[in-house]
């Protein structure tokens, strides 16, 4: 019913926190399938050996690990894999806070046929509005709703998302492994693709007056470390290693 995707690097701490914090919050009783790419970033050839058996620990685990690093094409390649109805779309680093009921996510994306995903909040919400990042969602008595001028600019992110398989399926044909996967879905993306999104509704799990249920855990790495996101972090889509840091 549920198949997992992971974009990962050589981290094997940050994903054991990643996977242990959804096991127990949302995952502590699903049998599922885990499709990772581990890019060669991070640390060496034996960090992303221990980061496999981490995923393997936890799941039944389908693990590409690639020669060279390429996240649009690791994104691309994951959804490629995904056979089940519905997917949750996670990067190595995200940790889930408080528990969260994946039934009823499920329930809500099977009533609204046209809904694409629910995506688990990284910003708190008000007694009408969820932030989402400088946009906000309406609550509409059930979840609150991408408005339909903003899908096409923050109707999909990357942030932890349970989608559709059949959304993934007729979006993955459209993306171009070249580009950061991510703003392919908004303004300018290609055109097919654009197209399909424009066709979904988007929304955000969660209840009123609620503190985020998702925190991102990579930043502090990502300071310390010599691997930076090449070019602009906004269109990134490769990584590169700073001599010296």
């Amino acid at each position: 019913m549920l198949d997992i995707t992971m974009t990962a690097t050589r981290r094997p701490e940050i994903i054991e926190r990643t996977i242990q914090s959804f096991k127990e919050n949302m995952l502590w009783n699903c049998d599922c399938l885990l499709t990772a790419n581990i890019d060669p970033v991070g640390g060496s050839e034996e960090d992303g050996e221990a980061a496999a058996r981490v995923m393997e620990k936890h799941f039944n685990a389908h693990i590409r690990m690639p020669k060279v690093a390429d996240f649009g094409g690791a994104f691309k390649w994951c959804w490629e894999q995904t056979t089940a109805d519905y997917v949750l779309h996670l990067e190595e680093d995200w940790e889930l806070l408080k528990p969260i009921d994946l039934s009823q996510i499920l329930r809500l994306l099977e009533l609204h046929k046209d809904l694409a995903l629910l995506r688990l909040p990284a910003f708190p919400s008000t007694e009408k509005t969820m932030k989402n990042w400088n946009k906000f969602f309406l609550w509409n008595g059930e979840f609150f709703e991408c408005p339909e001028d903003l899908r096409i600019t923050v109707g999909f992110c990357g942030h932890p998302s349970i989608i559709k398989g059949e959304y993934i399926h007729r979006c993955v044909r459209w993306l171009e492994s070249n580009r950061n996967p991510e703003k392919q879905f908004h303004k300018g993306g290609p055109r097919k693709l654009t197209a399909e999104v424009l066709r979904w509704r988007y929304g955000v799990f969660g209840g009123l007056c609620e503190s985020p249920t998702v925190r991102d855990i990579g930043r502090e790495w990502i300071v310390k470390s010599p691997w930076r996101k090449q070019g602009s972090k906004a269109f990134f889509n490769r990584w590169e290693k700073i001599d010296g840091v």
